[in-house]
């Protein structure tokens, strides 16, 4: 299989970048390495990507790993997700990123720091347990047992320290320890795959204990919608609040969106697919407009593609032209992510999903409303003309294409022509939401070469297309 269909955290460069991801690497990692910076990091260390799942975050502070000059800066990679289950996940964040020579910085004073760490981390994520235990004593005990007891608690007031005297203690050492004279840039990957607990007391612990060392940088992938939601609970589905509180601790962030590398990525098309460049910028139209650029989710369906193709050609549906490969590009989408619309797609007679529609007129002599039933609804008059002469009926197409979930359930029915496509054609695309289903009926319309793959001498041929359908479906 094609290199870049492969699923993995991978190091981008301008050859191998398909979605305008490595130019932003590259600009965090000036940014962090401008000596401008330093006064501003020092004040504001820990910094959020944010995007949602399946959008490259991880590929994206991998590059900037790899691209930060190795006589500035230490990097340090931790997986939260896999590390997860740990009990005490900020304590296992700190003992993770001062590893190897540098856990030695905080025993050189012959205190046992990290044991003060882990209870204060213990007790920030989860809170301090008092267990008083049950005192199973004999009534002739008792005085001498109480007097123990009491002991114990004199022994305890002049040993134990509170929580506010071990931070202090903790963060006077935890501050002094450099990386020979470089800042540690410490990656938190999978952080919006944990548990919404796990999240809060993480992002918590960083900010108000693990973040007082000026010499270590926090960069950490979010997706803020999750992070959010995990906050909401915390402050009553507040979601001002949620949202401030991320500002606060984030001040310095980043967003990253999927923004097609087009000249990568319909190199990368000509080669999975085996198509020609010009084929290769119709499928990126494609996505374009159906608004599909995540970057996971175009790797998992062109993966499927290419495990179906064989399969689909024994079936005699023709993957040398264009259009029927978007088409199979198209139900593989809907099918993986759109499963409510792609199992009314799969109804033979799909018309039936509208007949509670109704169908609304005025009497132009009287101006009196008229109400009828779907069935009644003139077809023929549904149609779209094109400058270069060809008309099309496209009502069964709209049909077959167009979502099942109605915005409204009347249906405004006339029969004049409208800038090249009757009212009827702009009606009927109007009962419905902005969709994937709608955006590509606008797709298809926008190009006749496509509808006549789906037309026979300017007549939809709905069992064709329903018939390839069920072919893919079989192996989908």
């Amino acid at each position: 299989m094609e290199e870049s269909l492969i699923e993995e955290i991978k190091v981008l460069n301008r050859e191998n970048d398909m979605f305008g991801t490595y130019d932003k690497a590259i600009a965090i990692c000036n940014f962090l390495n401008l000596e401008d910076s330093k006064q501003l990091l020092e004040k504001n260390n820990l910094i959020a990507i944010y995007g949602p799942w399946g959008i490259g975050k991880s590929c994206l502070m991998k590059t900037i790993q790899s691209n930060l000059p190795e006589n500035k800066f230490e990097t340090v990679w931790f997986d939260t997700w896999k590390y997860e289950k740990d009990d005490n996940l900020p304590y296992s964040l700190l003992k993770f990123m001062t590893k190897d020579k540098k856990i030695s910085k905080l025993k050189e004073n012959g205190k046992n720091m990290l044991e003060i760490g882990y209870s204060i981390l213990k007790s920030m994520a989860k809170g301090i347990d008092v267990n008083l235990g049950i005192i199973n004593i004999k009534p002739g005990e008792a005085i001498d047992e109480v007097q123990k007891l009491d002991e114990e608690r004199v022994k305890n007031i002049k040993d134990n320290k509170c929580l506010w005297e071990k931070i202090d203690e903790f963060e006077k050492e935890y501050s002094k320890m450099t990386f020979n004279n470089k800042k540690l840039v410490v990656f938190l990957d999978d952080l919006d795959r944990c548990e919404s607990e796990n999240i809060i007391n993480l992002i918590s612990s960083i900010k108000l204990l693990l973040s007082v060392n000026k010499n270590i940088i926090f960069i950490i992938g979010i997706d803020k919608k999750a992070v959010t939601l995990a906050l909401q609970n915390k402050y009553n589905n507040d979601f001002n609040k949620a949202d401030e509180y991320l500002e606060k601790i984030f001040p310095i962030n980043f967003s990253i969106s999927n923004n097609i590398n087009v000249e990568n990525f319909e190199d990368s098309i000509v080669k999975i697919m085996n198509i020609s460049h010009e084929d290769s910028k119709k499928i990126v139209d494609f996505f374009d407009s159906i608004a599909f650029s995540n970057s996971r989710h175009i790797k998992k369906v062109l993966r499927k593609y290419i495990s179906i193709k064989e399969y689909l050609i024994r079936k005699n549906i023709d993957l040398s032209n264009i259009y029927n490969i978007i088409l199979v590009l198209y139900f593989i989408i809907i099918h993986i992510f759109h499963n409510d619309e792609y199992k009314y797609l799969l109804l033979e007679n799909k018309e039936t999903v509208y007949n509670k529609i109704l169908l609304i007129n005025y009497d132009r002599n009287t101006g009196r409303k008229l109400e009828n039933q779907f069935e009644q609804y003139n077809k023929k008059e549904c149609n779209v003309n094109y400058n270069n002469g060809k008309k099309y009926e496209v009502f069964k197409i709209l049909v077959r294409f167009s979502s099942y979930k109605l915005k409204i359930k009347e249906l405004k029915a006339a029969k004049y022509l409208e800038g090249g496509a009757s009212i009827e054609y702009y009606n009927w695309l109007g009962l419905f939401d902005d969709s994937i289903c709608k955006n590509f009926i606008e797709f298809i319309m926008s190009d006749t070469n496509f509808l006549d793959i789906l037309f026979e001498n300017r007549t939809y041929n709905d069992e064709r297309v329903y018939n390839m359908i069920n072919e893919i479906n079989n192996i989908i």
